[in-house]
C-alpha cells in the first residue's frame, strides 16, 4: 500500500508522481508488475483519477511504466533511465531504476573561476567557487563521476553542511537551505574519452568512452545557480529524449512568420 500524496508540499500531480516513483524504486511495484487501476491508485493517494492519470502520463514519458490498452499499466524492466526531458538528480534517477544509490567518494574543492565557469555562472574570472566532486554508485557499481559548481557567494547566504550530499541531491539542498529552486537546465551532451582521474574513479581503462553531460541550471528568474559536469557509464544507462514531430515544428514556424 502507498501513502496519501496530499501531505506533500507540492501540486497534487507532482506529489503523486513522486509517491509512485518512490514506490517503484522501493520495490512496492517491481519491474514487470502491474499497477493498480487509476481508481484504486486515486483512493490510495487521496487524489482524483484525473490527477492519477496525469501522474501516470509523466511516468510513462519518463519510461518508468508502460500502458497496454485494454490490459493495464506495468512497471518497465529496464536499465537506469536518464530521461533528458526531465531535470532531476542522479540519486532519484538511480532509485527510480530500483537500485540502491551510494556516494563512496565526496570532495569539496575551493576554486577560482576559470573563463568557462565564469561564463556559465555569469561571474568574473577569478571569483571564488565551490565544486563538489562525487562518485555515484548503483548497487555498489560506480556509474557517474560528477562535478557540481556554485559560487561561494551563493553558499555564504546560509550555513550548509555539504556532507549531506553523501545521501541527498544537490537540488534538494539548494532548495531546502538556500530557498533556491531550479526551474530549468541547459545541457550539452557528447561522447568523450574519460579524463584520467575520471577513468580511475569509475574503474575504467585509460581512454574508455563515457557520456559527458555539461549543464547549467537556472532559477525561475533566469539566474544561473549551478554548473555541472557529469561523466556517465554508457552501458549503465538508457538515455531518452522526447522529440516533437515535424508537424509541430511547421506550426511553430508558421506562427513565427505570421508574427514577423
Amino acid at each position: 500500500m502507498i501513502r496519501s500524496a496530499r501531505i506533500e508540499s507540492k501540486t497534487l500531480t507532482e506529489a503523486a508522481q513522486k509517491t509512485l516513483r518512490l514506490a517503484i524504486a522501493q520495490g512496492t511495484y517491481r519491474p514487470g508488475s502491474q499497477l493498480p487501476t487509476e481508481a484504486e491508485l486515486g483512493e490510495q493517494l487521496g487524489v482524483s483519477r484525473t490527477v492519477v492519470r496525469e501522474a501516470l502520463r509523466v511516468l510513462q514519458d519518463e519510461g518508468l511504466i508502460m500502458r497496454r490498452h485494454g490490459v493495464g499499466t506495468f512497471v518497465r524492466d529496464q536499465a537506469i533511465l536518464k530521461n533528458l526531458n526531465f531535470n532531476y538528480g542522479i540519486t532519484e534517477m538511480i532509485e527510480s531504476a530500483g537500485l540502491a544509490p551510494g556516494t563512496p567518494h565526496l570532495a569539496v574543492l575551493q576554486e577560482a573561476a576559470d573563463a568557462d565557469q565564469a561564463g556559465q555562472l555569469r561571474l568574473s574570472v577569478g571569483d571564488p567557487l565551490v565544486t563538489v566532486e562525487r562518485v555515484r554508485t548503483a548497487d555498489g557499481r560506480p556509474v557517474v563521476f560528477s562535478l557540481d559548481t556554485v559560487s561561494q557567494a551563493l553558499l555564504d547566504r546560509s550555513a550548509i553542511d555539504l556532507n549531506r550530499l553523501l545521501t541527498e541531491s544537490i537540488y534538494d539542498v539548494l532548495q531546502a537551505d538556500l530557498g533556491q529552486l531550479i526551474e530549468y537546465g541547459v545541457a550539452r551532451i557528447a561522447p568523450v574519452a574519460a579524463p584520467g582521474h575520471v577513468a580511475v574513479r569509475l574503474g575504467l581503462s585509460p581512454g574508455a568512452m563515457v557520456l559527458s553531460i555539461v549543464q547549467t541550471d537556472y532559477s525561475a528568474g533566469d539566474e544561473p545557480l549551478l554548473y555541472s559536469r557529469e561523466y556517465h557509464l554508457p552501458d549503465a544507462f538508457d538515455f531518452v529524449v522526447w522529440r516533437r514531430g515535424p508537424a509541430k515544428l511547421r506550426a511553430i514556424r508558421k506562427d513565427a512568420a505570421q508574427d514577423s
